[in-house]
């Protein structure tokens, strides 16, 4: 039923509980994962400005959350490695999630995408506006995850 599955993944709860269900998935179907972390291509706040002028900040933006996106994908393939899947592969991308999300999947043919119910911001909403989005636009199946 599944050949390809493409995990979202943020560092939130609810992406790690994403990648487990993945691990899962992957594993009855014998399918491939695609685990893809999108930066957003947003601006800094002026205390990350301030502390970049003063010396304080060495890194650019962009290094920082490059090391964070490489972090968060190692953490999820190592969870692939511990149940044996060899075919996952991981990469990060900058965007807006939800579109290079989809469009991720569709130029990867991927078979089911698979996201946390919301990532790493509030948890005001039901479901989180890049899960929201990410179901309406996506070029194949969606399963969300608690």
């Amino acid at each position: 039923m599944f050949k390809k599955i493409l995990v979202a993944v943020d560092g939130s709860k609810n992406a790690n509980r994403a990648v487990d269900a993945a691990v899962d998935l992957a594993t009855r179907y014998q399918a491939s994962a695609l685990l893809l972390h999108v930066i957003r291509n947003m601006s800094l706040p002026q205390e990350i400005w301030d502390m970049i002028s003063a010396g304080e900040v060495t890194e650019s933006r962009l290094e920082i959350l490059q090391d964070s996106a490489e972090i968060i994908l190692e953490n999820a393939r190592e969870k692939f490695q511990q149940a044996g899947i060899t075919d996952a592969q991981s990469h990060y991308l900058i965007g807006n999630p939800a579109p290079t999300i989809a469009r991720y999947a569709k130029d990867n043919d991927v078979d089911l995408i698979i996201i946390g119910q919301r990532g790493v911001s509030s948890e005001l909403e039901i479901m989180g506006s890049i899960a929201r989005k990410l179901v309406n636009i996506a070029p194949t199946s969606c399963l969300v995850i608690k």
